[in-house]
């Protein structure tokens, strides 16, 4: 009888807020650290889009997931969200952060990264989506409408660019970049790349935790949408005309299938009767790899978006004009 080994093996954790960096971090975790004890930290609010987050664990793509209360970490100040946050890691988190190897932190903005400062443990920064290191104001600016404290915070601390002393190396798709990536700090990591580089049985595997079965169409062309609203760009009657507008513009007459944003809450089968809405949340990245037969075209505002899926569809870049009013 093969008697068990009492080596632990080293741990790893991440920390994952949006769709992109949940599937960023799935791939990383699998390419870089899959002979590591990987523990993976969401936000509450992910049961909304994903209430399969279980599942992550069952089916093997991290050994521990646990869910950071930030719906319960009210916005009062500085000192009381600290205070709140450092409470609130170690309620959930079983393990001290000094337990862990490397601690590798997308959404970095948010606030389980005091945590870390305030340990005085250093960690690895991954940028907000593909090509936003380089457009950090942009992310400030979008969080300060609605948040302007936890702006504020995540601003002084550098966790929008990365600047943060505590950050030990920046994780970005270079090729999107407008500012200089060369130092040894910034390591490049491509999640289509990652994906493209998987075999077809383990790239169903990553489709298959997002979506049970292959999408089925006739449409010629894919509409992504933008959550405008949600972040305080437009209305949500603006954003409803602004996507009108397109239907009788550059839309017209286009079979369209529409794959929202995951944080998107429109309901776009109002504004175009004759598309399907996908009703499965997934990350955009997912979609050459998901339908029975690919749509040939993308319309979409995000340049990010257009940068990932350009090697696969025919991007067509739309423009937003004048917000149609807040």
């Amino acid at each position: 009888m093969k008697r068990r080994s009492s080596v632990k093996r080293p741990m790893v954790l991440y920390h994952a807020v949006s769709s992109y960096q949940l599937l960023e971090v799935m791939l990383h975790r699998k390419l870089v650290h899959s002979q590591e004890r990987a523990v993976l930290l969401l936000p509450d609010f992910i049961t909304e889009k994903y209430p399969w987050y279980r599942k992550l664990t069952s089916c093997h793509f991290f050994d521990e997931v646990y869910l950071f209360p930030y719906l319960h970490i009210p916005h009062t100040s500085e000192a009381q969200v600290t205070v709140d946050t450092l409470d609130a890691c170690r309620t959930v988190l079983p393990y001290p952060l000094t337990a862990f190897q490397e601690v590798y932190v997308a959404g970095a903005h948010f606030y389980f990264s005091l945590c870390l400062i305030q340990q005085q443990i250093p960690f690895v920064f991954f940028e907000d989506a593909a090509g936003m290191l380089s457009r950090s104001e942009e992310l400030k600016k979008n969080l300060s409408v609605r948040f302007p404290l936890h702006a504020q915070i995540a601003a002084k601390y550098g966790l929008f660019d990365g600047s943060c002393p505590a950050v030990s190396q920046i994780v970005c798709l270079k090729k999107a970049q407008t500012r200089d990536v060369s130092d040894h700090k910034y390591q490049n990591f491509s999640v289509m790349d990652a994906l493209a580089g998987l075999s077809p049985k383990e790239r169903r595997r990553f489709c298959r935790i997002f979506l049970k079965h292959p999408l089925h169409t006739s449409a010629d062309a894919v509409l992504l949408t933008q959550h405008f609203a949600n972040l305080g760009i437009l209305s949500e009657n603006g954003q409803r005309q602004l996507y009108a507008s397109l239907r009788d513009g550059p839309l017209q007459g286009v079979r369209l299938v529409i794959k929202k944003h995951p944080d998107d809450t429109l309901d776009y089968r109002l504004i175009f009767p004759d598309a399907r809405v996908i009703r499965q949340v997934f990350p955009s990245e997912l979609l050459p790899f998901v339908f029975r037969r690919k749509p040939k075209t993308v319309y979409t505002f995000s340049s990010t978006g257009a940068e990932s899926l350009s090697p696969y569809f025919s991007v067509v870049r739309l423009d937003s004009g004048q917000p149609a009013g807040r």
